[in-house]
């Protein structure tokens, strides 16, 4: 039986009410847009008000909890105070159950809930990835702004060639807007610009229209790849603060320019020539020669596309604004799963990720101790799919950030296609 606490800012005053309820697993619970758990079990359609006493720091709540006799399910309450850092610490340990069973060596911390960011906004460094306007407009309190959104800030347009012949040609091709990674030394300019330390606990936030595509996790990779150790994501994004009915800050805060630098962790991108090398990996060969492949850990490579990407009947999602930008369709050889980044979120109204553990149901059948490599189709997909990675304890994650709008426009790189796929090369609406 678990338990779980939830804040909801309250009418009158500053000091918000608590609530607690019972936690159960997705088959006997219902959706909470308030709620930091994904599930709760709502008694009689009624809530339980804790309220949190300035004068003493204590908290006396009314707590309520749902216990299975043999004549069915029965309504327990009682009255009871504690020290209010006990209850903070609750409300960490509820959130992670309410996200299902840990994996041993999962990293929850990393996903965090409006609830902690609103407790901890004076000790994190919380960073808006929406644009300007939006971020003027209303932001978390004391949150800072980078002057774009976040993954233009911290990438380049790309020219993308186009081959023919097997060679390239220089009357065609493509200039891509915010493609691949700055240089670091820019990276650290825009960092040291906004203030960021690497002693900072940073917080990234955005809105569903980041989310969905995956664009509000690239500057999580682009930290973690400079080197900074303690990164995390607000789940749900700023509409998931507003579903909490949490403060918003206003105007624009600013931190002095800090001496950002980086501590480079190559490891975090897979560069062409790692992922080359695994697609051209031949075990028959190596059998004949009387060499056991079976020796050599090699890495995981996932694609996170979508199934018509990843079987090769379309170049890209159905209707992406890139859908013409790539002149082959397939995947990478030796591409051993095939994850959806989009199957990770408990839906699309919200997009809060699932449940910790089904997460890890997703990857049940990957070794979380081996490099396991990601690829999309501009990495974007892929970034939240290496923050999930990160998320469940996977010891060496990586993106791939070049991934398919470069592999799929190089001939001469390998891919395969389901057998008997039909091409489909009209795009249709409604995809991103």
């Amino acid at each position: 039986m678990y338990y779980y606490l939830y804040k909801e800012v309250c009418g009158t005053g500053s000091y918000p009410s608590l609530i607690m309820g019972q936690v159960f697993g997705a088959d006997d619970g219902r959706q909470c847009d308030l709620g930091v758990a994904r599930y709760i079990c709502k008694i009689h359609g009624e809530r339980m008000a804790i309220q949190t006493s300035k004068d003493r720091g204590w908290v006396m709540k009314t707590i309520a909890f749902v216990a299975k006799n043999k004549s069915g399910w029965r309504l327990v309450t009682g009255l009871v105070s504690l020290p209010f850092f006990v209850l903070v610490a609750l409300l960490g340990v509820g959130a992670a159950w309410a996200g299902g069973s840990v994996p041993p060596g999962a990293n929850p911390h990393l996903l965090v809930t409006p609830l902690e960011v609103w407790e901890n906004r004076e000790h994190w460094l919380i960073i808006d990835l929406r644009d300007r306007e939006s971020y003027l407009e209303g932001h978390v309190p004391g949150a800072i702004h980078l002057g774009d959104r976040g993954h233009k800030m911290l990438r380049e347009d790309r020219y993308i060639p186009f081959y023919g012949d097997q060679d390239i040609d220089p009357k065609q091709g493509k200039l891509i807007e915010h493609l691949e990674p700055r240089p670091v030394a820019e990276l650290e300019q825009v960092f040291a610009a906004a203030g960021v330390t690497r002693e900072h606990t940073v917080i990234l936030y955005s809105d569903l229209e980041d989310t969905l595509p995956g664009y509000t996790f690239v500057p999580f990779v682009i930290l973690e790849y400079l080197g900074h150790e303690d990164v995390r994501v607000m789940d749900g994004g700023i509409e998931n603060w507003w579903a909490h009915r949490l403060p918003l800050g206003q105007g624009e805060n600013r931190l002095p320019p800090s001496d950002f630098r980086a501590r480079l962790q190559p490891q975090v991108i897979a560069d062409e020539a790692e992922v080359l090398r695994l697609a051209r990996f031949n075990p028959s060969y190596l059998q004949d020669i009387g060499v056991n492949p079976y020796q050599f850990e090699l890495p995981q490579l996932v694609d996170v596309r979508v199934d018509v990407e990843h079987s090769g009947a379309q170049p890209a999602p159905p209707g992406h604004f890139l859908y013409d930008s790539v002149i082959r369709t397939g995947r990478i050889p030796h591409t051993i799963a095939n994850v959806p980044h989009w199957q990770q979120f408990v839906d699309f109204d919200s997009l809060r990720l699932k449940p910790i553990d089904e997460l890890d149901a997703m990857y049940g059948d990957l070794d979380r101790h081996r490099r396991t490599i990601v690829y999309c189709y501009i990495a974007n997909r892929a970034s939240m799919s290496y923050f999930v990675l990160r998320l469940l304890g996977f010891s060496d994650p990586a993106v791939y950030h070049d991934s398919w709008i470069i592999w799929g426009n190089n001939p001469r790189l390998p891919l395969v296609r389901d057998p008997g796929v039909e091409i489909v090369r009209t795009p249709t609406a409604g995809g991103y």
